[in-house]
C-alpha cells in the first residue's frame, strides 16, 4: 500500500487521540443554570423515580419555580422566563388540581407568593395533550424519526416566547414505541433551544438516560443527580402535604 493511497483515506486524516486529550469540555457557570445546580440552560434532564409517586409534583414545581421566580425546593435560585408544561396523561383538572395544591403550599412559606402569581401568571403555559380540544397528537416525531405537526407548534412556541423550561410528561408518549434511534429524537429536541425536562414512567424498551445531559433519580428521601458536566450529587427530600422540600 502506498502513502499516496493513504493520503486519500480519511480515515488517516485524523490518528491517535491527541486532539481528544487536549480538547475542554465546557461545562455551564452558575448563571447558565436554569435551576442551580440541577438544570443547566439549554440541555436535556430526565427524571425517573424508583415506583414512588410525585414525579409530576415535583415537575410543576420546578416549573412553577422558573415561571414565577421562586427558588426550587426553597433553595436553588432559578432564571425566571416562560414555562411550557405538556402532560401527555394527566387532565387539564388533574394538572389544575396539582397546581392549586402547590399554591396552597407556598402562600404559607413564601410571604410574596400571591403577588409574584399575579405578577407572573402568564409564564406557565400548562396543556394537557389527552385533552380532545386540543385536536393533536403527543407524538414529536413519527417512526422514521420525522417531525409532527406537533413539535413544529413546540418550536414555534418556544422560539416565540422564549421559553426558558419545557416539560414533557412522560417522555415515553411522546416518541413511539418502536422508535429505532433515541440519540436522534434527542438531537432533535435539542433544536428546540431550551431546558427540557423529561419525566420517565420507566415503560420505553430504549435507555432514556442515554444522551441525556442530567439524569435525575426521584426516591422518597432524595434526589440522586448524575449530571455530565459536574458528576454526581445527591439532595435530600421530604415530601410535606403534597409539595416536595428538602429536608
Amino acid at each position: 500500500m502506498t502513502l499516496k493511497m493513504m493520503e486519500d483515506n480519511p480515515f488517516a486524516r485524523h490518528i491517535g487521540i491527541k486532539e481528544w486529550t487536549t480538547r475542554e469540555v465546557i461545562a455551564p457557570k452558575p448563571e447558565e443554570y436554569t435551576i442551580a445546580e440541577i438544570i443547566p440552560a439549554n440541555s436535556l434532564v430526565c427524571l425517573k423515580t424508583n415506583g414512588i409517586y410525585g414525579k409530576s409534583t415535583l415537575a410543576m414545581q420546578a416549573a412553577m419555580s422558573v415561571a414565577l421566580g421562586l427558588p426550587f425546593l426553597g433553595k436553588y435560585p432559578c432564571q425566571q422566563g416562560h414555562v411550557i408544561y405538556l402532560s401527555a396523561q394527566d387532565t387539564d383538572d388533574d394538572n389544575c388540581r396539582r397546581f392549586k395544591r402547590l399554591c396552597r403550599e407556598w402562600q404559607k412559606s413564601e410571604p410574596d407568593f400571591d403577588y409574584k402569581l399575579k405578577q407572573n401568571s402568564d409564564n406557565l403555559t400548562c396543556i394537557s395533550m389527552c385533552d380532545d380540544c386540543y385536536g393533536t397528537q403527543s407524538l414529536l416525531v413519527d417512526v422514521t424519526g420525522s417531525h409532527t405537526k406537533t413539535l413544529i407548534y413546540l418550536l414555534k412556541f418556544c422560539e416565540y416566547y422564549k421559553v426558558k423550561l419545557v416539560v414533557l410528561d412522560p417522555i415515553e408518549e411522546f416518541f413511539p414505541e418502536n422508535i429505532k434511534n433515541i440519540t436522534e429524537f434527542y438531537r432533535t429536541l435539542h433544536q428546540l433551544n431550551t431546558s427540557i425536562l423529561m419525566l420517565s414512567n420507566g415503560t420505553s424498551s430504549s435507555d432514556v438516560f442515554h444522551g441525556v445531559e442530567v439524569g435525575i433519580q426521584l426516591s422518597d428521601d432524595k434526589l440522586q443527580l448524575k449530571n455530565f458536566f459536574a458528576g454526581k450529587k445527591d439532595i435530600p427530600l421530604a415530601m410535606g402535604i403534597g409539595i416536595w422540600s428538602t429536608s
